[in-house]
């Protein structure tokens, strides 16, 4: 078995951080990424409606068995984070995505997703990976972007998870597409930072899987378990790569597309599936969020 904890279908690195970018200076433990104006302009004109849908279209795992496509439209703010990543010079440069969720902020322009979607690190010859090219649809659905196209103009981490990979959560603050703001258009989730017990769950993923292709929303509807120790939430959920950043509900309404959040998916077991021969997503795991998250979150409305 291994483990995932990239977008999209790339198990030999971990996205990097955008470029050209430069690192603001940080409030308490947090990194933060601002991305300039030029660079925000270029990703719009990179992500083509035919690009995005190019993105994640020769998938290697087989089709989900627990997860199911969801119907209708997406949740409120859940949407298909795209970007680029650059591993160096010894590497081409590749298309990639994640999940993101819109949440509740004060500026409107804040989602939640994972670290490890937004933030460099290295390929296995070591050459750092750069990231350019950050933008989120949310409501994407096989190429349909309902409510825009949104430029990440900067995004925040944890610095402990450049130091050891945790807690893997991150918010990302978007410019307003056509003079509107994120969460207005739409529309937006609760988040929580002191949940320990969840029970029944739904989570949401644009996985790259033989069913999704990255293209379509997923959705598991099943119990979470935490584990104290590791600080963080399992489930038997088998979303492919591509989910990682999806939300997490508590008291999941699927009439009206909401709940609250208290995880995002960092990272899958990967095996071989015995049946197929196709490789397969086990299980996803994701981390608490607690005082970390919240400052993060708290620090991503000021920006």
């Amino acid at each position: 078995m291994r483990s995932w904890l990239v977008p999209a279908l790339l198990a030999a690195v971990v996205v990097g951080a955008a470029a050209p970018a430069h690192a603001a200076a940080p409030a308490t433990d947090t990194l933060v990424t601002d991305i300039n104006s030029s660079d925000r302009a270029a990703a719009l004109d990179y992500w083509t409606p035919e690009r995005m849908s190019r993105t994640g279209a020769d998938p290697t795992e087989r089709p989900e068995r627990v997860a199911s496509p969801w119907a209708g439209q997406a949740p409120k703010g859940v949407g298909r984070l795209f970007v680029t990543q650059e591993p160096g010079r010894q590497a081409p440069t590749n298309d990639s995505w994640c999940t993101a969720t819109a949440v509740r902020s004060g500026n409107k322009d804040v989602a939640v997703t994972a670290a490890h979607c937004v933030w460099p690190g290295q390929t296995r010859a070591g050459e750092q990976i750069q990231v350019k090219n950050l933008v989120f649809v949310p409501g994407y659905a096989n190429g349909n972007r309902p409510h825009g196209v949104y430029a990440a103009r900067a995004f925040l981490l944890p610095k402990s998870y450049t130091e050891h990979s945790s807690p893997d959560v991150a918010m990302v603050v978007f410019d307003q597409a056509n003079g509107t703001h994120l969460t207005d258009a739409a529309g937006s989730q609760r988040i929580t930072f002191d949940r320990t017990a969840a029970g029944r769950t739904a989570m949401f993923g644009y996985p790259g899987s033989k069913l999704a292709h990255g293209e379509s929303l997923l959705w598991c509807d099943l119990d979470a378990t935490y584990k104290p120790p590791t600080e963080e939430w399992t489930t038997l959920c088998d979303m492919a790569s591509g989910a990682s950043g999806g939300p997490w509900f508590a008291d999941f309404d699927a009439r009206t597309g909401t709940g609250t959040i208290f995880s995002v998916t960092s990272r899958g077991t990967v095996r071989v599936d015995e049946e197929t021969g196709d490789l397969m997503t086990a299980d996803l795991s994701g981390p608490k969020l607690d005082a970390v998250a919240r400052s993060l979150h708290e620090q991503a409305q000021e920006r």
